[in-house]
């Protein structure tokens, strides 16, 4: 994986366990618990819009998209001042 450049070494403080299991079709998938990245995040209220809020909008517009991201974890960039918190 890292000659793949999908992980690189790292000294941060910060790490979750990894663990690989094999599916039914004999793909891999990967499953990282990243419970413990919750006690160093800083929620910041003021960033989150309320659900209801979400939700009152659509209701004045016919069409709007559906991300379906269970494929795609990897795909979603990271800023480079977080890299460090998503290590396992």
């Amino acid at each position: 994986m890292e000659d793949l450049e999908l992980i690189r070494k790292s000294s941060s403080p910060c790490s979750s366990l990894v663990i690989v299991v094999r599916k039914k079709d004999g793909s891999n998938r990967v499953y990282i618990d990243y419970k413990p990245l919750n006690k160093v995040t800083t929620l910041d209220p003021q960033s989150m819009t309320p659900p209801a809020d979400i939700f009152q909008g659509m209701e004045k517009d016919p069409y709007f998209s559906k991300l379906d991201l269970s494929q795609d974890y990897w795909q979603i960039s990271v800023r480079k001042e977080d890299i460090s918190k998503r290590l396992f």
